[in-house]
Parts: structure tokens; sequence; C-alpha cells
């Protein structure tokens, strides 16, 4: 299929009978990156297709139907409907989808359609698991080798799985009762979130509305728990990974400054030398100094 106006497109298509899995047979896996107001134009979907919105926006019509998908959401449309997606005038819009033809037969499968329950498509808020199968389900195909095929069968399947889940109320992402048990869960949310994430996030609002709890709630919660404030523990894991960046690579403090987040680089200056106790310039002479010739 050609895209227009893409930034870049990591195509996977298959043929009949090319790539079975318990879930059924997969007649694509691409991940795609359109520039702004780019479109996919409109077309006859050929088979069911599941698309996770990773950056950015856009405008989907699916059949009768016309919604935005924002990044964070998955996408559903069966095979027959008339299909576009129109990237935002104001971003460009980077998607990961699943062409397939279902099998009913697997527990999996039949469970989501289940909950589904005859729509011909849907939009739902995904709850960090899709994202991170699709993230894994992704990699298998650019780095594909013997054991890809199992994995691309356990991760496709674990797919529907979470999106029945999602569907049916049973998503991990609200949780209505902060006990303990529930409090130890969501700073483990917040743990797996900030050093999955860490590099992107800039505001602890960002890791609240991710996570579908109150800023205030979390922040609290997180001093009690772990004796420091999430912007304390997000940063030190910037300025950690700022040590591996000035030992392994030339990148300017400008450009480290940028890439971790900070505003300016003398704020990224501020903090280094706050956690390491050196400015980044000394600890590269020294580890300079230090390392074998």
């Amino acid at each position: 299929m050609n895209y227009p106006e893409r930034l870049f497109y990591f195509d996977n298509l298959f043929g009949n009978g090319q790539m079975k899995v318990s879930a059924g047979e997969i007649l694509q896996v691409s991940e795609l990156s359109l520039v702004c107001g780019a479109q996919i134009s409109l077309h006859n979907q050929i088979c069911d297709e599941i698309t996770y919105a990773i950056l950015g926006s856009a405008v989907f019509v699916s059949g009768d139907e016309k919604n935005e998908v924002k990044a964070g959401q998955v996408h559903f449309i069966k095979k027959g409907c008339l299909h576009k997606i129109e990237a935002s005038q104001d971003e460009n819009f980077r998607f990961l989808c699943i062409g397939y033809n279902p099998n009913y037969e697997d527990d999996g499968v039949r469970s989501f359609y289940e909950a589904v329950n005859r729509k011909d498509c849907f939009i739902a808020d995904d709850d960090g698991t899709v994202k991170t199968l699709s993230e894994l389900l992704i990699r298998e195909f650019y780095n594909f080798d013997e054991f890809s095929s199992r994995m691309i069968n356990h991760y496709v399947s674990q797919i529907f799985i979470s999106l029945t889940r999602i569907l049916s109320g049973k998503s991990f992402v609200k949780h209505n009762n902060h006990g303990e048990r529930s409090a130890s869960f969501a700073i483990y949310k917040m743990l797996r979130y900030i050093d999955r994430e860490y590099l992107q996030i800039q505001r602890v609002k960002e890791i609240a509305s991710a996570l579908s709890y109150s800023e205030y709630y979390l922040s609290h919660l997180f001093k009690e728990k772990m004796g420091m404030t999430i912007k304390e523990y997000l940063t030190k894991k910037k300025i950690a990974y700022s040590t591996e960046l000035l030992n392994t690579t030339e990148l300017t403090m400008e450009q480290i400054a940028d890439q971790l987040g900070f505003s300016c680089p003398y704020s990224f200056r501020r903090a280094f030398k706050k956690y390491v106790g050196l400015t980044p310039g000394d600890y590269k002479r020294n580890s300079n100094f230090c390392s074998p010739k």
C-alpha cells in the first residue's frame, strides 16, 4: 500500500496462509508515521484491523462514523467497512496497525468479539497493556529470528485478551478503593511507567493523566511510600541516563539537556551537580581521565 506524505513506514504484508497464529491469520502488521494533514485515502477494509495510536492524533472515518483518535487509544474496525485516516493539521500521527482474519474458535478471540457486541468499530482508552504488547510485537518483526513466530503468536493473543478486559470494564486503570493494596499497586504502576517513559515525561500531571489517578493523590502517596517526590525520582532517572550519554557519546550539554527534557542547559547542569556532585563537564573530564587508553 502506498502511504503519501509519510515520515516513515515499516510494512509487513502477508499472503493467504503465510502468517497464521492461534488468534487467526495475520495479513498486515505495520508501523507508520504520517505528517500533519496527511491521509490514508478512503478504502474498503479487506480484513478486521486493530490500530494503536502511538503519538499525535487523527480523524478516523469508520463506516458511517467519524471520530478523533488520540495517542494512547485503540481503534478497531471490521472487514467490509469504509475506512480513512487523516492526520491532525497540528502534529504528526504515528500508529501501529494489525490486520487479520479472526479465528473464532480461539477462546481469546471469541471473548473479544463477544465484548465488541456486534459493533463495526470502536475507540477505547488503553490501560498501558496494549501499548506494551504492541511495542513487543513490532519489535519481533524488526528483528525477526527463529523464535519470532512463537513470540508473535503469544503477543497477538495477549492483545485480544487485554482489549477484552478493557471493553468488559476489567481494565487495571482505575482504582476507586485507595486501601493499602491499591496504594501499593499505584506505586508499582507509577514506577513501571516512569522507568519506561522517563525520557518523555516533563510534568507530574502527565503521569497522573496516563495512569488515571489524581495528581494530588499520586504526589502524596509517592512521597509517603518512597521518601522522595515524583519529580526527584524522575530527575534521578534522567541524571543516571545522562551519565551514560556523557560516557558513551559526544553529545553536547545542550543536546543532552534537550534530549532529557530539561528547560535549558543551566537547569540540567544544576540538577546534575546536585545528584552527582560534579558539573557535567567535570564528570566527563574525570571519566575520560580514568578511562583506559
